[in-house]
């Protein structure tokens, strides 16, 4: 009998589907967690650093027109010659405005490659999930050929065992001598 078993207890292979559902709900977890971070990632920057890039340049612009009014007002007045203070504050506002127009179009740069790098990660890690999915369903109905194969045996009477004449219950235990022929795995 080259496919016969001696079980000595069938409850660990009862705890085996449980235990093996658990680990494919880990394994699928697993497997989209990161797609989950990078979503919430480019959701961050869709929705927030977006946004909030675009209201810097309308603020910031706002601040460089009112920075170059009073500039222009200085070189209008009696003094033609404008303060530096008034010369640095342009300046400034000036740069702060392209420093929002950077950060904005860094944003949109950053949204297109973490969109594709989405788009990529989800086709190469699609075929894994998809054999995870079909070994988790293989191994669950081989469990429970398993356990309906072992449970015909015991209920079609096993057969005689050597503990039997001690006074023992014949029972599937640990001095349990009789084998059992398990159904073959289908090979694919």
């Amino acid at each position: 009998m080259g496919n016969a078993a001696r079980i000595t207890d069938i409850k660990a292979l009862a705890d085996l589907r449980p235990a093996l559902i658990r680990f494919g709900e880990h394994c699928q977890s697993a497997l989209t967690s990161d797609r989950s971070d990078a979503l919430k990632v480019l959701s961050w920057l869709q929705q927030d650093r977006l946004s909030h890039w675009k209201r810097e340049i309308r603020v910031r612009s706002e601040l460089a027109v009112r920075a170059n009014t009073k500039l222009v007002q200085q070189t209008a007045g009696d003094t033609p010659r404008p303060s530096v203070d008034a010369r640095k504050e342009y300046e400034l506002a000036k740069r702060r405005v392209r420093e929002a127009e950077e950060k904005h179009e860094l944003t949109r740069r950053w949204i297109r490659v973490i969109e594709k790098e989405i788009d990529q990660y989800r086709g190469s890690i699609q075929p894994m999930a998809e054999i995870a999915q079909s070994c988790m369903t293989k191994g669950l109905a081989r469990i429970d050929s398993l356990i309906s194969a072992i449970d015909a045996y015991i209920s079609s009477g096993a057969p005689e065992q050597a503990g039997r004449s001690q006074g023992e219950d014949p029972g599937l235990d640990s001095d349990a001598e009789g084998s059992l022929n398990l159904p073959e795995e289908e090979s694919s």
